[in-house]
């Protein structure tokens, strides 16, 4: 049965060890481009834990990170006691706006406030590179901040801005990122970019609380939540930002108008 498997999602490329990639987003663009190219297909079985370790020499951890990222992307799912799968696609759906954090939470009443966690300048892995439409490795700025109303965690948002449309950030040195006082840092760090004002695409996933990112939501690992991901547009059609945001689900839910709605239908 093992060996069946294995033939089934034969996972055929090497990981370089001496890249300053980490080997575990090496595994994760490995594992993405299988299921875009359909070499593995819905439902199908990856092959073990120990058996990716061996194959790629790389450790339990290593390819436990890279799957638990896999997953909470919705492209792998698990059943316990049997393994890893590949996702259904996802079925797109007309969505809603998603709302001023600062605005919503001031019309019910609450005291918003924002943290910046992290600021750094990082290489674009393949997912990255796909959502932003730039070449793999080319620089961005990966932003990380926790939204709160009145001192109560509420969403931790991941940004990535392509450096080189970004001329405010790229004027800053890392100090000056980490301690903000520039209103026009502060904008562009709210999402307020002069390159990002036309549109966006927005999906919004079930999803549960990873480890990493309970510390800072306050609440356990494996909490239902939201996975809000969204992609800025400027107005030539080309990306320039992703979002991708984790929504507490004991305090949030999304509502959208339908129009012409027939029962019958």
């Amino acid at each position: 049965m093992e060996d069946r498997i294995t033939e089934a999602a034969d996972i055929d490329t090497i990981i370089n060890k001496r890249s300053p990639i980490p080997a575990y987003n090496q595994l994760i663009d490995i594992i993405y481009n299988q299921i875009k190219n359909r070499q593995m297909h819905p439902n199908e079985m990856l092959p073990s834990e120990t058996e990716l370790c061996r194959k790629f020499g790389i450790s339990r951890t290593t390819v436990r990170e890279s799957l638990r990222r896999l997953t909470r992307d919705g492209l792998l799912y698990t059943i316990k006691g049997k393994g890893t799968f590949v996702a259904e696609p996802k079925l797109d759906q007309i969505m809603i706006k998603i709302p001023d954090f600062y605005e919503d939470m001031a019309g019910r009443g609450l005291k918003p406030d924002v943290r910046l966690l992290d600021i750094k300048v990082v290489k674009a892995n393949q997912l990255v590179s796909e959502k932003l439409m730039i070449p793999l490795n080319e620089e961005v700025f990966r932003i990380k901040r926790l939204f709160l109303a009145e001192n109560k965690p509420y969403v931790l948002e991941r940004k990535f801005i392509i450096c080189k449309d970004c001329k405010i950030l790229n004027s800053c040195s890392p100090g000056d990122l980490t301690d903000i006082k520039d209103q026009s840092v502060f904008d562009v760090l709210a999402g307020k970019c002069h390159i990002c004002n036309d549109y966006a695409y927005v999906s919004i996933e079930a999803t549960t609380i990873r480890p990493d990112e309970s510390k800072h939501l306050e609440v356990p690992s494996g909490t239902v939540a939201f996975y809000v991901d969204l992609v800025a547009y400027k107005k030539d059609d080309t990306p320039c930002g992703w979002i991708a945001s984790v929504y507490r689900g004991d305090l949030y839910r999304f509502k959208t108008k339908i129009f012409n709605y027939s029962l019958s239908e």
